[in-house]
């Protein structure tokens, strides 16, 4: 799945948010259900789950396309959308 017409909702635990604090900021997004992570592509790898970002993704301070990885077991739910209307996540 690595097709820029991908879109990827995540939601993390509560622990996750807390223990990740500042660091995941410039890659959360709120919407009618708090917080959320919307990325272009994910990744699972062992104990990681690998986020890719567009620029429009994530906050004004990061300016590249990237990627973070952070540990699965902070991840709650996962959701995906084929289409690039963002909408169709879900809950966004």
């Amino acid at each position: 799945m690595n097709s820029s017409d991908n879109n990827y909702g995540v939601l993390l635990y509560n622990q996750g948010w807390e223990e990740l604090d500042d660091v995941i900021t410039p890659y959360t997004q709120n919407g009618k259900i708090g917080k959320y992570i919307y990325c272009k592509n994910l990744e699972f790898l062992h104990n990681f789950v690998v986020l890719s970002f567009s620029k429009n993704q994530v906050g004004a301070d990061v300016k590249d396309e990237m990627s973070i990885w952070i540990p699965t077991i902070y991840v709650k739910f996962v959701t995906h959308a084929s289409d690039v209307d963002n909408v169709k996540i879900g809950f966004i």
